[in-house]
């Protein structure tokens, strides 16, 4: 296996050898043994010329929560050898109470701990929580939950954009914290857009219900609705609901979108800024899809199809002109 991982991190594997290394890593949940591999190996596999930054990142993920997990063990060894020397007996006749059963299958025993997944600029990426329940996060997003997530609470606290597919469950609520604003659910999807404190926060009901609270304002979702929280409060509109949460796909699509609307999804995408060479293009519309596969000159060369555009590449800024 080390043979064929240093072959993998210079380019020198085989087809066939490339595709089981693949596999390996692309494994939802890696076995103990390869994750304690790659970590000791992570500045070789960094450097990979054939591994993107989402797998390095969903492996640093599941690295972090497995060492975690081997702390949270030892802890909790060290605390059970502890208590046996003095008080044996008791400790025993708790562990077989009903007590001391809810007390251990709620995380009493455990110091609880924080979890960050975070996106990188111009990337995507997902992951699936204890419950099942998904997040896709968008460029330069976070989500952070505890380590007791599930026993009782399911809190995500969420910086950027995120779209949730939430499993139900009816005693333990799926609760979104983002800035000042509180989504409440049991089992449904939606997206979360709180990029920015300076423009209005949206949240876009896919399936299922949800509750929005802000500012002792509370609002009930149904699929096809949008609520964009702002200064003024809470408004509600109906929306195609595709249109705002088909980015988690890998595709964009737009319907008679403002160009202003487009370049600003297209930054997050590609990590670059748009410059408008005059204010009235950005009310300039486009119909249509983007996709991930492509690169940014292609959205481009569509866009410059479909409204008459003209663009210049000048780094990571492209300016638009009529």
């Amino acid at each position: 296996m080390t043979e064929l991982f240093k072959k993998f991190t210079d380019g020198s594997c085989t087809p066939e050898e490339e595709a089981f290394i693949q596999k390996k890593l692309n494994e939802p949940v890696p076995s103990e043994e390869l994750l304690l591999f790659l970590k000791k190996h992570w500045h070789e596999i960094e450097s990979a010329p054939s591994i993107d930054h989402s797998t390095l990142h969903r492996i640093h993920h599941s690295i972090n929560l497995m060492e975690q997990e081997s702390a949270n063990k030892k802890k909790r060894l060290t605390l059970f050898l502890s208590w046996s020397r003095y008080a044996a007996a008791v400790l025993f006749l708790f562990l077989i109470s009903a007590g001391g059963w809810y007390a251990i299958n709620a995380g009493m025993f455990q110091k609880e701990a924080f979890y960050t997944v975070s996106s990188l600029g111009g990337r995507s990426s997902s992951v699936e929580l204890p419950d099942g329940s998904q997040v896709w996060l968008n460029g330069e997003s976070s989500v952070v939950y505890s380590s007791r997530y599930g026993a009782g609470n399911r809190l995500i606290r969420l910086q950027g954009e995120a779209f949730f597919k939430v499993e139900t469950n009816k005693k333990a609520p799926f609760i979104v914290q983002a800035n000042d604003i509180e989504v409440r659910a049991l089992g449904t999807s939606f997206n979360v857009d709180v990029y920015s404190k300076e423009k209005p926060a949206r949240v876009t009901l896919e399936e299922g219900s949800i509750q929005i609270t802000h500012a002792g304002e509370s609002m009930l979702l149904k699929p096809g609705e949008q609520a964009i929280i702002g200064r003024n409060g809470i408004e509600l509109s109906q929306v195609d609901a595709q249109l705002f949460t088909s980015w988690h796909t890998g595709n964009l699509v737009f319907k008679n979108e403002t160009l202003k609307v487009i370049t600003e999804r297209l930054g997050r995408i590609y990590s670059v800024d748009f410059i408008f060479e005059t204010a009235d293009l950005q009310g300039f519309r486009y119909r249509g899809s983007v996709s991930f596969d492509n690169s940014i000159l292609k959205a481009l060369e569509m866009l410059q199809l479909s409204t008459g555009i003209r663009y210049e590449i000048q780094g990571n800024k492209i300016l638009l002109k009529k």
